[in-house]
């Protein structure tokens, strides 16, 4: 039988009632989602606990419970998931496993890192104390990577402290899993999806993409042009342009032209090889200039308008 697409009876309480029925994974939850909660729903079969059980032992009410195990309702805090996760006692889970598991289906459902962040912090002391001890390659990851960092969230947030606020929010994640970083294939690639998303959730919107109008006006073109007016335009229509490029485009053109950075450098940032951003890049241009130009029959635009 599937335990995760009909009703299954949980076992009978301690006084020999039968114990409520566990519904079915309500329709839509995700495979992030279930990559967590499948694991949990077997732990409590298999525990042999009963919602009541549950309820003693967690101090929630048995309709939460229920929920939890069934993904109704909002994705729910860590800390909930945590307590009937440790209420099973010694289920089989891995724990870190099991937060990894419950960080990426929050991703996945849209959550913010600055959200994420607050519920792994309700997590419990003991974790806390665990992560009294900074890893030194942790250390150094975050000297070699938090300038270039801060540079890319500056292009999309302008305000220092909003800029600060969101890369401390993204080193703060990332030691929550540096564990899981080091493990990945790529610490860089892991890492880098955390500081896109979490500025890009931050970012003023424009049609629902983010936009860099605000960093036109501080172009070199702009100071240089003789026709101020009409240098606004032309780089406003440049930056709508950028904002509206696929991701990785987006990346490559922000940190090569709006930051400064090397190629070589840029690859590094990324987690990718140098063939791949230099590739990207070609790509990014020309997708520019047929947005900017969309007559014209010129092979690939210019991006001298980005650079500082």
């Amino acid at each position: 039988m599937n335990l995760h697409s009909a009703p299954q009876e949980l076992p009978r309480d301690r006084r020999g009632r039968p114990g409520r029925q566990l519904g079915p994974i309500a329709e839509g939850t995700g495979p992030a989602h279930r990559a967590w909660l499948e694991p949990l729903r077997d732990a409590v079969h298999g525990r042999g606990v009963t919602l009541g059980e549950l309820q003693a032992r967690t101090g929630r009410p048995k309709g939460h419970i229920s929920e939890l195990l069934r993904a109704v309702g909002r994705y729910p805090r860590w800390v909930f998931v945590r307590t009937v996760l440790l209420a099973l006692d010694r289920p089989g889970l891995p724990y870190d496993a099991m937060r990894l598991r419950w960080v990426l289906a929050a991703r996945d459902a849209g959550k913010r890192t600055s959200w994420i962040k607050d519920c792994l912090h309700e997590g419990g002391s003991r974790r806390r104390a665990a992560s009294a001890s900074v890893p030194l390659d942790y250390l150094a990851f975050r000297q070699m990577h938090r300038p270039h960092y801060a540079c890319y969230a500056s292009v999309f947030l302008r305000r220092p402290r909003l800029v600060e606020k969101a890369v401390d929010d993204v080193f703060t994640l990332l030691l929550m899993l540096w564990h899981d970083a080091l493990a990945s294939e790529n610490p860089e690639r892991f890492a880098w999806p955390l500081l896109r998303q979490t500025v890009l959730e931050r970012a003023p919107k424009e049609n629902g993409r983010p936009s860099l109008v605000e960093a036109a006006f501080d172009t070199v073109a702009l100071d240089l042009a003789p026709d101020p007016m009409s240098q606004v335009e032309e780089s406003m229509a440049l930056f709508r342009a950028v904002g509206e490029l696929a991701p990785l485009q987006r990346d490559v053109v922000v940190l090569l032209y709006l930051c400064g950075l090397e190629d070589a450098r840029v690859a590094r940032e990324l987690g990718v090889s140098l063939a791949s951003v230099r590739s990207t890049a070609r790509h990014a241009k020309r997708n520019l200039h047929a947005a900017l130009y969309p007559d014209s029959t010129i092979e690939e635009g210019r991006c001298d308008d980005l650079g500082h």
